[in-house]
């Protein structure tokens, strides 16, 4: 686990307010505005800033997750050292509160852990097979993810057993009971 948020310039303060908006190009404000209408798969080559998209949905969508909102936004990337690099990004390109988990043993180990862990944070960074333990085991529920995105969604189309795959069972299976889930998905 590792927080990777950007502290303010002092005590007190409010940290200069980020707006990804200022660098983005037209086509990933254009796939961000069709991801606040409906969960979306963007597939653009290397270095076309993928990523870029989904700070932007994280920052259009913040009024979701800001504190003391108990909802938050849930980036999931496949190896450590994406979910490193993704948590650095975010964190970097918004005023948010990013945690990353992986598997180094220090993640939440039960449902009050992670209610601490959300109540502190804003993103949550981390390997499918963290949210995945999460939600069989009730730690993390459906209904308070309010943005869920997936970093190399292809994996989940691959293998069947893959980690991504599991989760879509477990959000189709939310999404079509009495259990309200309320996430935009964008997969990238």
């Amino acid at each position: 686990m590792g927080d990777v948020s950007t502290a303010a310039a002092g005590a007190g303060e409010d940290p200069v307010p980020k707006d990804p908006r200022t660098i983005a190009r037209k086509y990933q404000l254009d796939l961000c505005k069709r991801a606040l209408g409906e969960n979306i798969i963007v597939y653009l080559g290397t270095g076309c800033g993928k990523t870029h998209i989904a700070v932007l949905l994280i920052y259009e969508l913040g009024h979701l997750i800001r504190k003391p909102r108990r909802d938050v936004c849930i980036f999931l990337a496949p190896t450590v050292p994406l979910v490193l690099q993704q948590a650095t990004v975010i964190a970097n390109s918004t005023n948010f509160r990013v945690q990353s988990y992986y598997g180094d043993g220090k993640n939440p180990r039960d449902h009050g852990d992670w209610e601490t862990e959300m109540g502190e944070s804003e993103v949550l960074v981390m390997t499918p097979q963290i949210l995945l333990h999460s939600l069989r085991h009730c730690f993390i529920k459906m209904d308070s993810i309010a943005l869920l995105i997936f970093d190399e969604c292809h994996h989940a189309q691959a293998h069947k057993r893959h980690p991504y795959a599991q989760i879509m069972k477990v959000v189709s299976r939310s999404s079509s009971c009495n259990t309200i889930c309320n996430a935009q998905t964008i997969f990238i």
